[in-house]
């Protein structure tokens, strides 16, 4: 079957002080689109939803990890030497895609890793092998669907965003509120399958502050046939943790275990908000 290109394209195949105060006004700065909420009549009528990952934004870190990745860049700014760091893409062992600073002995393999990634033109890659927060989201999305006896089939084709291999947090954020803010959506999900809705599953702003983890997720519910979005909204939440830094360590399996852990209220939270209750006993695994 014929998929369209315009803004998708395959996934990857590779891919003690908090300052509670900042973080959270962070996160609400990221989308300024109202919220939309259907009528009831309307959501009675989705039973079957192709749940679609858009293309999340690099992991950011603060401190940067560069102090416990390179003893040499701690080693010159202790003796104040006070040079700067290009800030690159790079993958954790586990493939988390984080933006930081990059020495000049891992520059060749950021380069490496950016040549790599198949685009929208060319070359499959298996989905099952890719870790992002939004694609982690939306396998919990479709195991909270299936508790409500509606069909959710995962994509294995993210909605790509403009800012694909830039390490600019700040056009990420941008790129995201765009994003968001669309009432119609740019994709024929018709010629994709028979799906009375689409949910796109977009990550606002996470990162690793200090002792904190944060999370927002954006949701928007879509007219395959019109196009036309018809619900919308966002959630967020925080965890307080002093091993947030080192739940990256080990491939980052404790690191997305926390955001897969996160992502479940927030997603019951979301669906509520659009009319698709959640039950407090679904199965949240």
């Amino acid at each position: 079957m014929k998929t369209s290109r315009v803004a998708l394209t395959r996934l990857l195949g590779d891919a003690k002080t908090v300052l509670l105060g900042l973080a959270l006004p962070c996160l609400l700065a990221a989308c300024t689109a109202p919220s939309i909420k259907p009528a009831a009549s309307q959501i009675d009528q989705l039973h079957s939803f192709l749940i679609v990952p858009v293309q999340a934004p690099p992991l950011e870190v603060i401190p940067d990890l560069i102090e416990r990745r390179d003893p040499a860049y701690r080693h010159a700014q202790n003796m104040a030497l006070g040079f700067a760091l290009p800030t690159e893409l790079y993958q954790t062992a586990g493939g988390i895609v984080i933006a930081g600073m990059v020495s000049d002995s891992q520059v060749a393999d950021v380069d490496a890793m950016t040549k790599a990634a198949p685009t929208a033109a060319g070359g499959s890659a298996n989905a099952d092998l890719v870790w992002t927060p939004a694609r982690a989201a939306a396998q919990k999305l479709r195991s909270l669907l299936a508790v409500e006896n509606r069909k959710g089939e995962l994509s294995r084709e993210y909605y790509q965003l403009p800012t694909a291999g830039d390490a600019s947090l700040q056009h990420w954020h941008h790129a995201i509120q765009t994003w968001y803010g669309q009432n119609i959506t740019p994709i024929d999900y018709k010629a994709m399958g028979r799906y009375d809705a689409v949910i796109e599953v977009g990550v606002g702003r996470y990162r690793i502050f200090e002792g904190q983890t944060s999370l927002q997720l954006l949701i928007k519910l879509i007219d395959p046939v019109s196009r036309k979005v018809i619900a919308r909204t966002l959630s967020e939440s925080f965890k307080v943790d002093e091993q947030a830094l080192a739940s990256l360590d080990n491939g980052g399996e404790a690191f997305k275990q926390l955001i897969s852990d996160m992502a479940v209220p927030l997603l019951r939270q979301s669906l509520g908000d659009i009319g698709l209750r959640i039950p407090p006993q679904a199965n949240e695994s």
